[in-house]
């Protein structure tokens, strides 16, 4: 995945040789008609291997599941995506729940809250809300993925060598919102699932799981790696996926929370509608709009040499890019084994742009990727305002 400008230049310089989907796509359309011409230059140009996209506005909805044929990627309407981080915002919203509820308060410290945690040196001044938004100087080092194949526990990650800086300025980390998931089955001494399927996923009426272990596999989206591709090395469900998490382990369940949430646009559509709304959906208050509203407000920025257009709240990105909208954008992307996600919807008219694929060209403009980008402008600036 390119990081840095020099690597982003040599990978977008090598794209040309990585799978393409020109010539062998097909389409399942439902709703409004889109121009499907200009949203084929967009998957052709970024490489998407297999997607589905919803366009929402009111009540008028486009949907377009595209297959392809080598390598070969499904999609329909009963296909479940691997979604990466986008898994953040459901993950907030559950924490915010809990705090509703009275488990605990956002600006209450983590560690006495965790397993065995209390006076570990690492987690001392980090809270709730931190985690969250990325400043508690947490770091993802390679102790981290290490930890999660061998099934060890957080704290074999929080004694390793560069897990916490000295500076709470934002620094993106999963391994953070992973801590949150063993919060959850901490406080409540419940599955990280079913706390996920009674507090968020069944109340909006989701198709979703962070459980992979219970899904069906044919109905998965492979994500695949354009660049560089290597035949057979597809993803479904991972290997730590395979394991289930029918029974809370709240040491070694720090895997789930940042990004292993399997669901589909349409659920990923009422998710954001209740973050949009203030925590209503469909006329019933689901969350509390006070805590909504914090989650809508910026709490943290990458900073002036990375993306100085990306602000984030609490588990969700602030998109602020006049090329793209004069209107701030609430969301998230998902990157992760060659996918790159987004689910994002637009502050004042409600207009949403969901795009799940099973992998594309992961090239990007400071933290925005480039098909993303393009598939906003596309929606945003023509799509939406030829719709009659």
């Amino acid at each position: 995945m390119p990081t840095t400008n020099f690597r982003n230049l040599l990978y977008r310089a090598a794209l040309p040789i990585s799978p393409t989907p020109r010539g062998q796509m097909s389409h399942i359309t439902l709703g409004h008609p889109i121009d499907m011409k200009g949203y084929q230059r967009i998957l052709c140009k970024h490489h998407v291997l297999g997607s589905s996209l919803l366009l929402c506005q009111g009540d008028d909805f486009a949907a377009v599941h595209t297959s392809i044929k080598h390598p070969a990627h499904h999609a329909d309407s009963n296909t479940l995506f691997r979604v990466a981080s986008i898994t953040k915002m459901a993950t907030a919203l559950v924490i915010l729940k809990l705090a509703e509820e009275g488990a605990f308060a956002l600006d209450d410290p983590i560690a006495p809250l965790l397993p065995d945690a209390a006076d570990e040196p690492t987690l001392q001044g980090i809270t709730i809300r931190q985690l969250l938004c990325h400043t508690s100087g947490l770091r993802d080092v390679p102790a981290y993925e290490q930890a999660l194949h061998n099934g060890d526990s957080f704290h074999a990650v929080l004694r390793s060598e560069g897990v916490r800086s000295h500076s709470n300025a934002m620094s993106y980390c999963n391994f953070g919102f992973g801590l949150l998931g063993c919060l959850m089955e901490s406080v409540t001494s419940q599955s990280l699932e079913t706390v996920f399927q009674q507090k968020l996923f069944q109340p909006l009426g989701m198709e979703a799981t962070l459980d992979a272990s219970t899904l069906e596999e044919r109905r998965i989206m492979p994500i695949s790696r354009v660049l560089p591709y290597r035949k057979g090395q597809d993803v479904t469900i991972t290997s730590l996926g395979r394991r289930s998490i029918a029974q809370p382990d709240p040491t070694r369940h720090f895997g789930h929370t940042a990004g292993a949430m399997y669901t589909n646009c349409a659920s990923l559509s009422n998710l954001l509608l209740v973050i949009a709304n203030d925590g209503t959906y469909k006329g019933k208050q689901y969350f509390s709009p006070a805590l909504i509203r914090q989650m809508k407000t910026q709490h943290s920025c990458t900073g002036p040499t990375a993306a100085p257009d990306r602000r984030y709240g609490l588990g969700l990105v602030i998109l602020y890019r006049p090329d793209i909208s004069p209107r701030k954008l609430y969301g998230h992307q998902g990157f992760a084994y060659g996918c790159v996600d987004g689910a994002f919807i637009e502050e004042g008219t409600g207009r949403q742009v969901i795009f799940l694929n099973g992998g594309g060209s992961e090239a990007r403009e400071g933290r925005l990727g480039l098909s993303n980008k393009a598939l906003l402008q596309w929606a945003l600036q023509k799509e939406f305002p030829a719709w009659k």
